[in-house]
């Protein structure tokens, strides 16, 4: 998790709790903030991010076509990314609440959770 200048104000609430995720990226933290406001402005949508495992997670809140507009500007404006996208519409990296199998011991931002089968 790196930044760039003041931290960004913390992942909008409501969107942490409810929001779906749409892509995961790497980036400062400023760079990834103007990103995905730009994103949100561009897809007319409710997109806010937060770090999980040094990897931004990126989510929405809101319906399928609010959605698709998001993924829309996302691929429309990578290029202006200063990081990189590491995935489009894949599984949500963890978030804290986030239900996981008995047994979890570690949660891999790749993989996700990681279960001893004792």
């Amino acid at each position: 998790m790196a930044t760039d200048g003041p931290d960004p104000a913390p992942c909008n609430p409501l969107i942490f709790k409810l929001g779906r995720g749409v892509c995961v990226v790497t980036g400062s933290s400023n760079a990834v903030e103007r990103w995905v406001r730009l994103v949100a402005k561009t897809a007319r949508a409710k997109v806010d991010w937060h770090y999980s495992g040094g990897r931004a997670n990126v989510l929405h809140l809101g319906f399928k076509a609010s959605r698709q507009r998001v993924l829309n500007a996302i691929s429309e404006l990578e290029g202006q990314l200063e990081g990189r996208i590491l995935s489009i519409d894949g599984p949500a990296l963890y978030r804290d609440g986030d239900r996981v199998p008995k047994g979890t011991i570690a949660v891999d931002p790749d993989l996700g959770p990681i279960v001893s089968h004792k």
